[in-house]
């Protein structure tokens, strides 16, 4: 009986959501009349757009964000070797805390794996007679495979690839926030991405990096209205991630916004709506390449295109399921499981999804159409798996959710400085357990 009590509350919350949303994109998109009362309710709280040309992202601010976010990744290194030292045993211990031992505190869990793939490829790497790691998505250990040429190591290049990576992606999502919103948020906004609980994934031997700098630099091209510079962007985050081909739905919110359909149909400009959608909108169609250039390589090394989920859910025990079946098991995962799971994995991530369910229902007749979007959409991909036991680390990149969060601070400094340690204190706790082998990942 709870289950179904649990399924129909999802299910109206959910509806609601939709609902208010499709109303705001019906009415700012010219379908719906602005006169419409419920057009009028949705919109009413709407943050206006930063229009003045000293909101656009300047290049000495590109170089401070670059050096920070530089400052943070040497700072969070330093502090994980500091951690790591004081756990000498866990090391080689013999000659004192060394460099190699430094790369192989980072080099853990799914880490090996993009090292063997950047080193082997695809079709080298067998386990078991299996090509177990087409799970994992070609672009970052392509690009560990040839930077490496230059550095020699494939986890020093790894570790490189992330921390420039992340101060790229830095200047993307500070330049994106800024010019959408203003300066103050773009600021609060970077710092709790920064310092998110599970943030320390940014300088790992991880995807999340990457995919944080294309997801930014996506959501910078997007809002600055360059269609072709973001269906490019948005194909390599695709190759990335699974959840890149998102930036398409981003997309096309904003070209909608840009081009009202049913505004320039009333004022006799269809014409001009078709003209505008294949000359520029059409770009944005080259997000998917990068998914299907996954599948292909799917197909190129066993011979199907979806071979990928059979490896999935036979060693890696995932299979996709509705969102409120993932919820069920979490919930159950916490009332279940031992302490260091509970804490590590099943209540981060149940709090971190309650988190972004109530930012979207906050901002959803404030912030951008896009923004609710892809924070909706987002969060629903990632709890859409069975056995989900890395949720933490992929909320790290849902963007939006730090953007709403900067902007709900905006006018409380002691609720931003309050997030802020909270968010510090457990970026610390789970970075000493990462290091040190717990169940984080």
């Amino acid at each position: 009986m709870s289950e179904i009590i649990f399924s129909v509350i999802w299910f109206l919350v959910l509806a609601g959501i939709l609902f208010v949303w499709l109303v705001r994109f019906l009415g700012e998109t010219g379908i719906l009349s602005s006169g419409n009362r419920l057009v009028i309710w949705c919109c009413s709280k709407k943050i206006a757009e930063s229009r003045e040309e000293k909101s656009r992202l300047k290049g000495r601010e590109a170089f401070q964000v670059f050096g920070t976010a530089l400052a943070i990744r040497i700072a969070v290194y330093i502090v994980g070797a500091a951690v790591c030292m004081l756990l000498s045993n866990y090391y080689s211990g013999r000659n004192g805390f060394s460099f190699t031992d430094f790369i192989n505190s980072w080099n853990l869990w799914d880490s090996p794996h993009y090292i063997d793939l950047a080193k082997f490829g695809y079709q080298n790497c067998v386990e078991n007679g299996q090509h177990l790691f087409l799970v994992f998505f070609p672009l970052y250990p392509v690009l560990i495979h040839i930077v490496h040429y230059l550095i020699g190591s494939y986890e020093v290049t790894a570790m490189l690839v992330s921390t420039l990576a992340f101060c790229v992606g830095s200047v993307f999502f500070y330049g994106v926030v800024k010019e959408e919103y203003n300066e103050e948020i773009a600021k609060r906004a970077f710092w709790l991405l920064s310092f998110f609980p599970f943030a320390f994934f940014f300088g790992g031997i991880m995807t999340e990096s990457l995919f944080f700098c294309l997801l930014s630099a996506g959501f910078f091209c997007v809002k600055r209205h360059k269609w072709l510079a973001a269906g490019i962007v948005g194909m390599f985050c695709a190759l990335c991630r699974v959840q890149g081909v998102l930036l398409l739905g981003v997309g096309l919110v904003e070209f909608f916004l840009c081009y009202p359909p049913g505004t320039m149909i009333r004022r006799r400009e269809g014409k001009q709506f078709i003209k505008a959608f294949f000359k520029k909108g059409i770009f944005l169609f080259l997000t998917p390449i990068g998914n299907l250039i996954y599948f292909f390589i799917n197909y190129q090394t066993e011979g199907d295109f979806f071979r990928f989920q059979v490896y999935q859910k036979e060693h890696w025990y995932h299979t996709t399921t509705w969102t409120s079946n993932c919820l069920k098991e979490l919930v159950e995962n916490a009332l279940g499981a031992q302490n260091n799971m509970r804490l590590s994995i099943w209540y981060p991530e149940i709090i971190l999804f309650v988190l972004a369910g109530i930012l979207i229902i906050y901002a959803l007749r404030r912030h951008p159409l896009k923004y609710t979007a892809f924070l909706l959409v987002y969060t629903m991909v990632n709890y859409s798996v069975t056995f989900l036991i890395s949720g933490g680390r992929y909320m790290a990149c849902a963007l939006p959710m730090f953007i709403i969060l900067a902007e709900w601070t905006q006018a409380k400094e002691k609720r931003y400085y309050l997030i802020l340690t909270v968010f510090t204190l457990l970026f610390g706790l789970y970075l000493a357990g990462y290091l040190t082998g717990q169940q984080i990942m």
